[in-house]
C-alpha cells in the first residue's frame, strides 16, 4: 500500500511540476526568474560544497563537482539575462521564482543529512552529507530539468540543457558508486532520506503552484 501511495504522490508531482512548466514557458519574464532561480540553486550547490569540504580532503573528483556547478550557475545565469534583460544578472528576491522556498529545499535537506550523521567525525560526517545530499539533489534535478527540457522543445535553451544534464548524470553515478561502497546501511538509509526530500519537494512545488497563481505572476 506504501508503494502504491508513494507511486500516485509522484503522478501528483509530476503533474503539478509539468503543468508550472508550462505556464513558465509561455512568459518570457517568468521564464527568466526560472531560469535564474537554477542558476541560484546551482551557486547555492557550489559554495555548499566549497564550504563543507575540509583542504586535506578536497580531490580533484570534489573539486571537479564544484567547479562544474559554478559552470552551470553561470551559463543558466547567462540564459536568463539573454531571455529577461539585465534585471536578472543578480539573485535579487525579484529576479528569482519562489528563490526562498528553493533556497530552504536544498538548505533543510542539507540540515536533515547532516542530523542524521553527528555521531560521526567531522571528517566522515562531511564525505556522507556530501555524498547524501548531491546524491538526492542531483535525482531530483535531473527530474526537473528533464521535463522543463521536453517543454522547451527543439529549442536553444533546450539544447543547451544537454551538457548540463549530461553532467549532473555523472555526478550522480559518482556519488552513488561511493555511496554504495562508503555506506553498509545505504539501502535503508536513502530510502529515509528519499521521504524527506520527497516531502521538501512537494512544499517547493506548492509555494510554486500559488505564486503562479498569483495575480503579479499572470
Amino acid at each position: 500500500m506504501q508503494v502504491q501511495d508513494r507511486q500516485i504522490q509522484d503522478r501528483q508531482a509530476e503533474d503539478r511540476l509539468d503543468a508550472s512548466i508550462g505556464a513558465i514557458v509561455a512568459d518570457p519574464l517568468l521564464h527568466a526568474r526560472w531560469l535564474n532561480t537554477f542558476s541560484f540553486l546551482e551557486y547555492v550547490g557550489f559554495r555548499k560544497i566549497v564550504k563543507s569540504q575540509r583542504a586535506e580532503a578536497l580531490n580533484a573528483a570534489i573539486l571537479t563537482h564544484a567547479l562544474e556547478e559554478g559552470r552551470h550557475a553561470l551559463g543558466l545565469k547567462k540564459l536568463a539575462v539573454k531571455l529577461g534583460g539585465p534585471q536578472f544578472d543578480s539573485y535579487a528576491p525579484k529576479a528569482l521564482l519562489c528563490g526562498e522556498e528553493a533556497e530552504a529545499y536544498f538548505q533543510d535537506l542539507d540540515g536533515a543529512c547532516e542530523e542524521a550523521f553527528l555521531d560521526r567525525s567531522e571528517a566522515e560526517r562531511a564525505a556522507l552529507v556530501y555524498c547524501y545530499v548531491t546524491w538526492l539533489v542531483e535525482r531530483r534535478a535531473l527530474q526537473v530539468y528533464g521535463a522543463y527540457k521536453t517543454a522547451l522543445g527543439d529549442s536553444e535553451v533546450a539544447r543547451k540543457l544537454d551538457g548540463l544534464l549530461a553532467e549532473e548524470a555523472k555526478h550522480l553515478t559518482d556519488v552513488e558508486a561511493s555511496l554504495h561502497a562508503g555506506d553498509p546501511d545505504f539501502v535503508t538509509r536513502s530510502r529515509e532520506f528519499e521521504a524527506v526530500e520527497t516531502g521538501l519537494y512537494s512544499k517547493f512545488l506548492e509555494a510554486l503552484a500559488h505564486e503562479l497563481a498569483a495575480p503579479a505572476a499572470a
